[in-house]
């Protein structure tokens, strides 16, 4: 059976003040309890900056995987964007206990490396087929250059446009008291579009390998 595995690790937390280091692995700790409450996962915060959380249903762990990049991002806890080296890896296991680090196989093992051989502050994706990861590696790299320029004021939304399952303009504009043609006009400037259309092309991926 298939699962999801995310490894992550805080970019430059040694370099934090003590009070932003506490802020910033109390809001970690917060996204892992909100992704457990929404989709079944669990994770832990381990060796100081490093998480791991594993998604029974692999199917929802591109979306939290997604808002909690923009989380940190956005987080008040620093006055620049928290970044986070992110490696995602879909695959089967040997052994999957209540946290992913007493949990055992192939895909926990290929999350761990991922996270190793990933660009600082990036997001690597890896599947458990050559052809599937060779897919996905350039378009990965596409997202992450959109990702790590957004402003704050654009991670908001695009926080806001994953989160509502890429609500209608009209929506959106409700939610953030604005236009719809403002929002639009938004969504189209930061690509919020290709991160839509990139989630879908990787859980097209995900569906194939869970059916085969």
């Amino acid at each position: 059976m298939m699962i999801a595995v995310l490894t992550g690790d805080l970019v430059n937390s040694t370099k934090m003040s003590k009070q932003t280091y506490a802020s910033t692995i109390k809001a970690l700790q917060d996204l892992l309890a909100e992704a457990a409450q929404a989709y079944r996962a669990s994770g832990a915060v381990y060796r100081g900056d490093e998480f791991q959380i594993q998604y029974p249903e692999p199917i929802f762990a591109l979306k939290s995987t997604l808002l909690i990049k923009l989380a940190l991002h956005l987080s008040s806890n620093s006055s620049k964007p928290i970044q986070c080296t992110l490696s995602l890896a879909y695959g089967d296991y040997n052994h999957l206990d209540e946290k992913p680090n007493t949990s055992s196989g192939p895909v926990f093992i290929r999350s761990g490396r991922g996270l190793t051989s990933a660009q600082r502050g990036e997001l690597a994706v890896h599947f458990p087929t050559t052809i599937a990861e060779q897919q996905t590696r350039l378009l990965s790299q596409f997202l992450n250059h959109l990702l790590n320029r957004l402003t704050k004021s654009q991670a908001q939304l695009l926080y806001q446009y994953i989160a509502s399952d890429f609500a209608e303009h009209k929506k959106l504009a409700q939610i953030t008291a604005t236009t719809r043609q403002n929002i639009s006009n938004r969504l189209a400037n930061i690509g919020a579009f290709l991160v839509r259309d990139y989630m879908k092309f990787i859980n097209q991926k995900v569906l194939q390998l869970t059916e085969t």
